[in-house]
């Protein structure tokens, strides 16, 4: 089923980019002016933050990514609007998300009455315990937006990657704010799926004591080199510290587009790991407590 989802991911976030009515979105994205909240559990936590990181760029706003849970703890009065991001659209985040005096909006596949819809197409649904396509697609509309809806860089990084990986359990996962979607996208995977245990670290934290870990113990580091001075420094002394070094490079100079191009780079990177562990990132042997907990819709 891995390879299967794998094989159709390109044809799939394609398809609804085509069929997305994306001046719709632009519209109604383009009309927030005011502080925003924006709500995912989940591969949709991935998204969430991916909006957040756009609408703070492109429309000059303040933008917080946050769980639907937090909103309940969180004063939000200085906010105006929530976005809740969620592949369909009725699960309980999102009702959640809703439950307060914000400009409600919901960025899903599937629509709800009284809320502003930035719905995107999806015809052939992906089966799949780890969220890829329904991560993708979204994260591929939100960078449409960015774009002013020219596709050419999603067509040029929409592709297979490869990577040599190692059987190790752990990986330490060098990542800040330039590559945040990505190193969520591998630390939910990672965890959810149980092929390794990540550790997430930020560039400047490490700097500060963070590389004893390595020191002690032989793990493998995942490294998102996005070639400034610091990680150039990373990239010449990391390897020394850790049982192999996985680097994926900054291809272009935009941030937003760059953190898109880790984000299909880091699903094939869990793909190479899940093989290498002969496990299946789309059929996974969960615990017995996710049936449980997964339609939990108590206080919180």
């Amino acid at each position: 089923m891995q390879e299967e989802n794998f094989s159709k991911l390109k044809e799939r976030v394609w398809e609804s980019l085509e069929k997305t009515d994306l001046k719709n979105i632009q519209r109604l994205l383009q009309e927030i002016k005011e502080p925003t909240l924006i709500t995912g559990v989940g591969g949709s936590r991935v998204v969430s933050a991916y909006l957040a990181k756009v609408l703070n760029k492109k429309n000059k706003i303040i933008t917080e990514d946050i769980s639907p849970r937090d909103t309940l703890y969180k004063d939000i009065q200085a906010y105006k609007n929530i976005i809740a991001c969620s592949y369909s659209g009725n699960n309980y985040g999102v009702k959640t998300s809703f439950k307060n005096n914000l400009k409600p909006y919901l960025l899903s596949h599937n629509s709800l009455d009284g809320i502003n819809n930035l719905t995107y197409f999806v015809k052939d649904i992906e089966h799949s315990f780890i969220s890829l396509s329904s991560t993708l697609i979204p994260a591929s509309i939100i960078l449409a937006y960015y774009l002013d809806n020219d596709l050419t860089i999603i067509e040029d990084i929409l592709k297979e990657y490869q990577f040599n990986v190692t059987n190790n359990l752990v990986y330490e996962i060098m990542s800040g704010y330039e590559s945040n979607i990505s190193s969520k996208f591998l630390e939910s995977t990672m965890v959810e799926s149980g092929i390794a245990i990540p550790i997430v670290h930020d560039k400047y934290d490490y700097c500060h004591g963070r590389s004893t870990l390595s020191y002690h113990y032989n793990h493998s580091l995942i490294f998102f080199n996005t070639l400034n001075e610091l990680d150039l420094l990373y990239k010449e002394e990391l390897p020394k510290y850790y049982a192999n070094t996985i680097e994926l490079v900054q291809k272009y100079n935009d941030n937003i587009i760059n953190d898109y191009y880790f984000l299909v780079q880091s699903m094939y990177l869990c793909k190479a790991i899940a093989e290498k562990k002969k496990m299946d990132l789309s059929k996974v042997k969960y615990s017995p407590l996710v049936r449980k907990l997964y339609y939990y819709e108590g206080k919180m």
